[in-house]
């Protein structure tokens, strides 16, 4: 495991937690994390074997090899995703925030677009280190993106916008949307990172939408197995935060 893998390393009312995004880690390492931690979320591009009480499930998603030339990988896009990022590009009204440190605004939006659908979001401190990338309409912010980095792999968190609130402004959001992904393998690609990750598909109907925007990018398929070890302390402390509304992922 490199020392970046752990992006983050979080303390909430007494309990510890990490998440790691690596591409291998050993039994070893994981018992050691086991003595410092009151959870453990870890996604490996690779089948560990790790300790008996980590529980595994394993996630279908699509990857980019940032290593290949600008072009070719635009060039796998589908043609309506190509189509909405040459479109947004030309709107004047929207403007991309690489980086944004707009945090606040940032939370507010996906906070709201989860309770809009029914969800918990998570707290706050969920949010440590990423990196976000957001799109404002004439001032306004549409949509918000949060990314994990651990310095070689970019995996996607969240995305939330207003597609559904500014039902006549849908259009510009879904252009938005596709060339914050484009922004995202630009920018990692600048700065030397290997891997991106959109983040998992599945095949539930309610999610078709999601998997069919990110399926527009193209990309291989790949799965992501997700380790999680947890404590009764973690456990109890999660219920608590699904008491006010909250939720730690």
């Amino acid at each position: 495991m490199r020392k970046g893998d752990l992006v983050q390393d979080v303390s909430f009312f007494g309990c510890t937690y990490a998440r790691i995004l690596s591409r291998c880690v050993t039994r070893e390492e994981a018992e050691g994390l086991k003595k410092k931690y009151h959870y453990i979320h870890l996604y490996s591009f690779e089948k560990e074997n790790l300790p008996l009480d980590f529980d595994v499930l394993i996630q279908r998603t699509l990857i980019f090899d940032l290593s290949k030339d600008l072009e070719e990988i635009f060039k796998n896009f589908n043609d309506t995703c190509k189509k909405h990022i040459r479109r947004g590009e030309r709107d004047a009204d929207v403007t991309l925030v690489a980086l944004d440190d707009n945090f606040t605004a940032s939370y507010a939006l996906y906070a709201k677009v989860k309770r809009q659908e029914g969800a918990r979001p998570d707290i706050k401190k969920e949010f440590k280190n990423c990196i976000f990338f957001n799109a404002y309409f004439k001032g306004e912010m549409i949509v918000t993106m949060s990314f994990y980095d651990n310095g070689e792999i970019i995996r996607a968190k969240h995305i939330a916008s207003l597609r559904k609130e500014k039902g006549e402004y849908a259009k510009i959001i879904a252009h938005a949307s596709r060339r914050l992904n484009w922004e995202v393998m630009k920018w990692g690609k600048a700065q030397g990172r290997k891997v991106f990750d959109i983040g998992g598909i599945t095949d539930d109907p309610s999610k078709k939408g999601i998997r069919e925007f990110k399926q527009s990018f193209g990309g291989a398929d790949a799965d992501v197995y997700i380790y999680r070890y947890t404590t009764f302390t973690f456990v109890f402390l999660k219920k608590i935060l699904h008491l006010f509304g909250k939720n730690i992922n």
